[in-house]
């Protein structure tokens, strides 16, 4: 009982006091003190908060408070007014979230970060792609190694398959030694493919999509870091992109 009271939204020392004027019926602060065995101050604290809602009430008797508790049906009350309290601040959050937002932007994005490994982990974050574009959007990879791995390789040519029966657009910059890999993702509709020297890539796959970013690496446990960041997908778009450009 003293734990569900707690939950409605009262201190351990009102439920205490509270409690015990149910018990003890009309009678004064030492009784109470005495039957709680809370310090005095925190017993006047905890009686005139809950005189403040309406749960207990008091008496002058002979100069001298005595304080009772309401009837247990004032808990629904209370319950009510902390609802239209909630209700109350949820409209004031309302009016300043748009302020509170702008804020956000101008201070900038906060990079979300994740990882996944293996297989599993692999697929988990490619499915993204295809939760996040579009019909007409443009997933970019640049691949400079490819270990064979037959079971992601099937996994990468059914992506592939159900990536361009969605409409999303693929563009590849390979490694110049992949021709023969480039040539089978071409086999696939709104694919293109660019290649160049491989000392000019990094030892890892990039893949960038609306704002995020995947750098992955291909062992016998892959993973991919992704990064989700406006500003750091448009600087790897840009790397991107000057490297579709050095392949006339």
């Amino acid at each position: 009982m003293e734990k569900l009271l707690e939950e409605v939204g009262l201190t351990k020392n009102e439920v205490k006091v509270y409690l015990a004027l149910l018990d003890i019926g009309l009678t004064t602060t030492s009784a109470v003190i005495k039957r709680t065995g809370v310090n005095t101050s925190k017993v006047y604290e905890s009686l005139e908060r809950l005189l403040k809602k309406g749960l207990v009430s008091y008496t002058i008797i002979k100069n001298k408070k005595h304080w009772q508790a309401e009837d247990p049906k004032k808990l629904k009350e209370f319950l009510n007014d902390e609802k239209k309290k909630i209700e109350q601040k949820e409209k004031q959050i309302e009016l300043v979230l748009p302020q509170l937002q702008a804020k956000k932007k101008i201070k900038g994005e906060t990079p979300e970060y994740s990882i996944y490994e293996g297989l599993k982990g692999i697929k988990t974050a490619r499915e993204k792609v295809l939760d996040i574009l579009k019909k007409n959007d443009v997933f970019y990879i640049i691949l400079s190694t490819m270990p064979i791995n037959e079971k992601l390789e099937g996994y990468w040519l059914d992506f592939q398959k159900r990536r361009s029966k969605k409409g999303i657009k693929c563009k590849y910059i390979f490694n110049k030694d992949f021709k023969k890999l480039g040539e089978k993702r071409e086999r696939f509709p709104l694919t293109q493919s660019k290649y160049v020297k491989s000392e000019i890539l990094s030892p890892t796959w990039i893949e960038i999509y609306r704002d995020y970013v995947g750098i992955g690496a291909l062992s016998d446990n892959p993973s991919i870091f992704l990064i989700k960041n406006k500003e750091i997908a448009k600087g790897f778009l840009n790397y991107f992109n000057f490297l579709w450009k050095i392949d006339k």
